[in-house]
């Protein structure tokens, strides 16, 4: 796939504003806030490893909040995976001030939470962390997305930042509104700087969309809502209702080609590769070696 272009990043976190799984995952993740008030954690966005991802570098996770056995959980919300949601359904019935079961409270109870996940390199930050793992996952809300947003709409890039060579570096700047943290100051450094080549020799990118939160059957989601509602037990173990299906990724919508995205020929008549596909492409060529063995 030819290198993806600016404009084709910038139109699609525009898009944003008008339109996972496993236990030890979290071990992944790069947790910025836990940073003190008034710090700056300094990352590297890198490549998803998908290269057919719209954003390039960021996936959305869309999730509702239940209390099941008295404990809050997680599920995906279907809608993230192209199809129809009963809690969405739900919320909406909810907030429609013409329903005679209209409540507001319920409705946002229902309503589905928005996050985003990444993978940078972690280059300075007040946080601990493993710095043996080189790459780290990331997941933050609208908040910092909409500061990611604001780059692109800006013209202040000049490439896209994620690219190891002539990229650009993101400060999340925590700070205080009241009693919240607030990461309203985020952005990314003014000044383009390059990946050094020993790191992007040990870099190994994630696929992004298998981080988000796995899909759950309708039959058990609906089951887990009715608990939510009800306050019903739902079994565990051998008795438990059917089991969440194994995610699967949402139909990516293609990406606008761009006329001047494509690398140029090298001397030989064969493509150059970019930096980013040449680690995309050195990373399939291990995993394809390590399939034949």
């Amino acid at each position: 796939m030819a290198k993806r272009s600016l404009a084709d990043l910038a139109s699609a976190f525009e898009q944003k504003t008008t339109s996972g799984g496993g236990d030890q995952n979290w071990k992944k993740f790069f947790n910025f806030w836990k940073a003190p008030t008034d710090s700056t954690s300094v990352v590297r966005f890198l490549p998803d490893l998908d290269e057919d991802n719209p954003m390039g570098f960021l996936v959305e996770n869309l999730t509702h909040e239940l209390v099941v056995n008295g404990k809050r959980e997680k599920v995906a919300c279907l809608r993230m995976y192209g199809e129809d949601c009963p809690i969405c359904a739900l919320s909406q019935k909810y907030y429609d001030e013409k329903d005679p079961d209209h409540n507001e409270a319920l409705g946002k109870k229902y309503y589905r939470k928005k996050s985003y996940i990444g993978q940078v390199l972690v280059l300075e930050t007040p946080v601990e962390h493993d710095a043996e793992q080189l790459v780290k996952l990331i997941d933050f809300g609208p908040a910092v997305f909409n500061q990611i947003q604001a780059a692109f709409k800006s013209g202040d890039l000049e490439e896209p930042p994620y690219e190891l060579k002539g990229g650009y570096n993101f400060r999340i700047k925590k700070t205080k509104s009241g009693e919240y943290a607030s990461y309203t100051t985020s952005n990314f450094s003014p000044k383009q700087t390059d990946v050094a080549d020993d790191v992007i020799e040990a870099i190994e990118l994630y696929d992004l969309k298998t981080f988000r939160t796995p899909k759950t059957s309708r039959e058990q989601l609906e089951t887990l809502l009715i608990a939510d509602q009800t306050g019903a037990s739902v079994p565990s173990g051998d008795d438990a209702a059917p089991a969440p299906a194994k995610a699967r990724p949402a139909a990516a919508a293609p990406a606008p080609a761009a006329e001047d995205a494509a690398p140029a020929p090298a001397a030989d008549g064969t493509k150059k590769l970019s930096v980013v596909e040449q680690l995309r492409l050195r990373q399939a060529q291990k995993a394809a070696a390590a399939d034949a063995e």
